[in-house]
C-alpha cells in the first residue's frame, strides 16, 4: 500500500480572498444604497432647468425692483379643523409698503407646495378682505411644513414672494 502525501499549501494563499470578500462587501452596500435612493425618491425636479438658469439676470433684475418697492408681506396660517375636513384652514396675508400703509387692490396668484412630497401641490385663490389682507381657505392634504409662491400685481408692479408655514 502506498500513502499519498499531502502538498502543504504556500503561506498566504489566502491573501487573493480577502480582496473576493472585501469588493462582495462593497457591492453589497452600493446595492443596498442604490435601491433606497431609487425606491424612496419623492419626485421632486425642477423643471426647464436650463432656461431657468440663463434668465437669473431677470430673476435678479426683478428682486431689485421689488426691493425698491419696499413692500413687506406677512403670512400667517389660521387652522380651523372641523369634524369633516381635520385639515382645513385659512391662509392671511397681508401686504405694506415701507411708510406702512396696507397696499390694496392687488391680483395675488398664488400655489401651495409641499417642498418634500411631488403631487401635492394646491392652486390658491386669495381674495381681498381689507386694509391690505387677502384671505384664502384651503384644505391641504397634508400636515408638516409647505411653501407658498405668490405673485402678486398691480399694474405693470409685480411683487414675488415665497414664504413657509406650518400644518398642522
Amino acid at each position: 500500500m502506498t500513502v499519498m502525501s499531502k502538498t502543504p499549501r504556500a503561506d498566504g494563499w489566502w491573501y487573493p480572498w480577502i480582496f473576493v470578500g472585501a469588493f462582495g462587501i462593497i457591492f453589497t452596500v452600493n446595492g443596498i444604497m442604490a435601491y433606497f435612493a431609487v425606491t424612496t425618491w419623492t419626485g421632486l425636479e425642477t423643471k426647464d432647468y436650463f432656461n431657468q438658469g440663463m434668465s437669473y439676470n431677470d430673476v435678479l433684475e426683478q428682486r431689485t425692483q421689488q426691493e425698491a418697492l419696499g413692500w413687506t408681506a406677512t403670512l400667517t396660517y389660521q387652522s380651523i379643523p372641523t369634524a369633516d375636513d381635520p385639515r382645513a384652514g385659512v391662509l392671511h396675508l397681508r401686504i405694506i409698503d415701507k411708510n406702512e400703509q396696507a397696499i390694496n387692490g392687488l391680483t395675488i396668484n398664488a400655489i401651495a407646495r409641499r417642498p418634500t412630497h411631488e403631487g401635492y401641490d394646491r392652486n390658491l385663490t386669495f381674495t381681498y378682505q381689507d386694509d391690505g389682507s387677502y384671505t384664502s381657505t384651503e384644505t391641504l392634504p397634508l400636515a408638516g411644513l409647505w411653501e407658498l409662491r405668490y405673485a402678486a400685481m398691480r399694474g405693470e408692479m409685480l411683487f414675488k414672494l415665497r414664504q413657509r408655514f406650518q400644518v398642522r
